[in-house]
């Protein structure tokens, strides 16, 4: 119930974690007026970092050439590649998909 409401205000989907032995990994769906974004996004967990503020997320997008065409050539160029960046960005960093997602192309 709860993840819902948070997808109904966000447009944020998490489909699936996964706990693995030095990272958790999130299947998520982004979406927005301009398209709806797949990606999985790696947090190191408490085995892979020294605290929790240095963990690192690693961004993967999980686009398709001839799927999201059209979604490709409307976002950044550093939203098409994987990315990794320490979690005090997080929230800039989804400030940005979400901006990408939701503004007008310019």
């Amino acid at each position: 119930m709860k993840d819902d409401l948070y997808a109904d205000l966000t447009g944020l989907i998490v489909r699936n974690v996964r706990r693995e032995p030095i990272e958790d990994v999130f299947d998520c769906l982004q979406t927005g007026r301009n398209g709806t974004l797949h990606f999985k996004l790696c947090v190191q967990n408490e085995v892979a970092s020294e605290s929790y503020e240095e963990a690192q997320f690693t961004y993967m997008p999980q686009l398709d050439e001839s799927r999201d065409r059209e979604l490709i050539d409307l976002l950044p160029e550093f939203l098409t590649d994987e990315i990794t960046f320490p979690r005090p960005q997080a929230a800039k960093f989804y400030s940005r998909v979400s901006k990408s997602l939701m503004e007008p192309p310019e």
